[in-house]
């Protein structure tokens, strides 16, 4: 996910620095001990709640189920005497936002795995029926024999439209489309500790039952990222989930000036689920412009007064020893998440690429980590709102080149149409 830098004190208030870098802790004092008695559980709880309400970017949006987590957990906070028993009503209470960027940080047993970064396969509902959309290439699913255009009837023992409706609970208002379509990716992706059993058909066939590895396993090739050269002098670097690794930048360097003389280059960004860091992003995107210019917009609502905003404009600077000035595509897909998006948007808002393929991972906002100052457990939501520089919302974003053909082992219908668009350059 998109994390900003932060100086931890021994409470709470975390103070971004940079927005969407990767976790850093500078000047940290001793770790305090642990507690987890019920003073100290009541006390965290109502810190957390309070510091939301000032701090969370979305605070307009229609539903406020934090306005109401105190009496409707209380008595739950009362008896949860362990930190698997904690953490668990905290995680029940962000998952009323139905935002896959709202999360406990702490690895506990059988928590809900983070979307996009878990999952494998990409589903909504239409007309009532769970779609699958999209499948994760080299993922358990692809492997089960899932394939986009199936049709999911049951998650475990459950029907889907029951597993989705217990994974949303209780909340303030009756579930939208995008809600169910949230629960619907959270309850594919599944828990930390519990294999998944899935039942699904092809269009117009008949059911079958698989059971994914409690171990996920997403093939990939190794290292920072992987470079070629197509036919017809066409440059392909694929980023491998590690744009949270300052070395990637590096990495890139050196393949850019491998592919240096190619016609084109397509940047592909479909698997980079975990977000990353924005030195990485801003790295990269400064190898393809001459001169400084925006990429996204920042935007923190009640900055310190109800009616009062921050605003600002991030940048790229030119970097690197060249240029690349050849035509540019960079591809993205449902795995495409958080930092993956803001390079999607900010190559757009440069005018130095054409972006092509599916709808993203729609990860809304800069994320901010908090420790709670008794119980030191980790919560993580978004503190800031992050537009492309046009005033789209960078999760309602689309790619101007929509590729609506499934993607198989078989046939890249994203790579094709990229590959197309560099011939007509």
């Amino acid at each position: 996910m998109c994390h900003s830098k932060y100086v931890k004190t021994p409470y709470l208030r975390i103070f971004p620095v940079a927005p969407c870098l990767a976790l850093l802790i500078l000047s940290a004092p001793p770790a305090p001990a642990q507690d987890f008695s019920a003073l100290a559980r009541q006390s965290d709880f109502k810190t957390f709640i309070h510091d939301f309400a000032e701090q969370y970017a979305y605070r307009d949006r229609p539903e406020k189920s934090w306005l109401t987590w105190e009496s409707r957990y209380a008595a739950a906070i009362q008896k949860a005497s362990s930190r698997e028993a904690f953490d668990t009503i905290l995680a029940l209470a962000l998952s009323e936002l139905h935002d896959f960027h709202a999360e406990v940080r702490s690895p506990v047993p059988n928590r809900w795995l983070p979307v996009p970064t878990f999952a494998d396969i990409w589903a909504e509902f239409q007309e009532n029926q769970a779609v699958v959309l999209a499948v994760r290439q080299g993922s358990d699913a692809e492997r089960a024999g899932i394939t986009p255009g199936d049709r999911i009837a049951d998650v475990g023992t459950a029907p889907v439209g029951q597993a989705v409706g217990e994974r949303l609970g209780a909340t303030a208002n009756q579930p939208d489309t995008a809600a169910r379509n949230w629960a619907l990716l959270s309850v594919l992706a599944g828990r930390s500790d519990e294999a998944r059993t899935v039942t699904f058909s092809h269009k117009g066939g008949p059911r079958q039952t698989v059971t994914l590895p409690l171990k996920r396993r997403f093939d990939r090739g190794p290292g920072a990222l992987s470079a070629s050269a197509l036919p017809g002098n066409v440059g392909v670097i694929r980023i491998n989930n590690s744009l949270g690794d300052e070395s990637t930048v590096a990495a890139f360097d050196q393949a850019l000036d491998r592919l240096a003389s190619t016609k084109g280059l397509i940047l592909d960004l479909r698997d980079v689920p975990s977000g990353g860091d924005s030195s990485v992003a801003l790295g990269i995107m400064g190898r393809f412009i001459e001169t400084m210019l925006p990429y996204q917009r920042h935007r923190i609502p009640g900055y310190g007064q109800p009616d009062v905003e921050r605003n600002w404009l991030e940048l790229v600077a030119p970097r690197g020893p060249f240029t690349y000035k050849a035509p540019l595509v960079i591809l993205v897909d449902h795995w495409t998440g958080s930092m993956g998006e803001g390079m999607a948007i900010g190559f757009d808002a440069m005018h130095r690429g054409v972006v092509a393929g599916t709808t993203m991972a729609h990860l809304a906002g800069a994320v901010s980590d908090f420790r709670l100052p008794k119980t030191d457990v980790d919560v993580a939501y978004a503190t800031e709102q992050l537009f492309h520089v046009n005033g789209t919302p960078r999760q309602d974003w689309l790619p101007p080149v929509l590729v609506d053909l499934p993607v198989t082992k078989e046939n890249d219908a994203i790579l094709a149409v990229g590959l197309k668009n560099l011939a007509g350059k």
